[in-house]
């Protein structure tokens, strides 16, 4: 019973019909998940596509987890779990559930009967395929949710990284300028202008010793001229 899952290759051919096998006998279309991916399914493909969800007899939703192993009776085709007393008092060895025993089995039969009402049994049919595809979106709802919340954890991560490297350049620039100014005012330390001569400065040096070595020969020389006039 288990059903193989097709891609679809144009959107226009299953407009209006099942995205899965295209038929267009569908009385009601179901949003399902189906291997991570969102499909429209008709009813008897969402009820191929799940076979371990439901009895293939009954039709009883397996909400949680199937019967216990001895309630219930493995089909040696597909995944199927069908309900001990739904079987025959001795069912065959192997055991195929019913669709896996027809080849032509059909959940619904549109044939001979009016497509605008439903008898029990087929509503019966109907109602476990939308609790399977209920079922369905629901853990892809929460599937989405653990990665909306894993992506806003990571993003959140991603801001404090930025902002803590972004303190880190503001640091190296401040402490970059603040040692600017201290070799800058090292530099200047214990100067003074005189004359416009600032004194101190390295590069004045070599003039201030040499003013001073000129005003010494001319004291000499104004000495020695006093003394011939004398």
């Amino acid at each position: 019973m288990n059903l193989p899952i097709t891609p679809n290759k144009s959107n226009t051919s299953t407009i209006g019909g099942c995205g899965n096998c295209s038929s267009k006998e569908t009385f009601l279309l179901h949003h399902v998940r189906v291997r991570g991916v969102h499909r429209r399914l008709c009813t008897s493909c969402v009820l191929r596509a799940h076979p371990s969800s439901f009895c293939p007899c009954c039709f009883t939703f397996y909400d949680t987890s199937p019967p216990p192993p001895s309630k219930r009776i493995s089909c040696s085709n597909c995944t199927s779990f069908t309900h001990s007393h739904c079987a025959t008092s001795s069912p065959p060895f192997p055991f195929l559930c019913p669709p896996c025993a027809d080849a032509n089995f059909n959940f619904f039969n549109f044939e001979n009967i009016n497509k605008k009402t439903i008898d029990k049994d087929m509503a019966t049919v109907l109602l476990c395929a939308a609790k399977i595809a209920a079922n369905s979106m629901a853990k892809a709802v929460n599937v989405a949710r653990t990665e909306a919340e894993r992506r806003v954890r990571e993003a959140a991560v991603c801001r404090k990284r930025a902002r803590e490297a972004l303190e880190h350049v503001l640091f190296l620039a401040k402490r970059k300028d603040a040692d600017s100014v201290q070799v800058s005012a090292s530099a200047h330390l214990g100067k003074r202008v005189i004359n416009n001569i600032t004194i101190g400065s390295p590069q004045n040096a070599n003039s201030a010793k040499t003013n001073g070595n000129g005003n010494h020969a001319s004291n000499a020389s104004n000495a020695e001229k006093i003394k011939e006039n004398s």
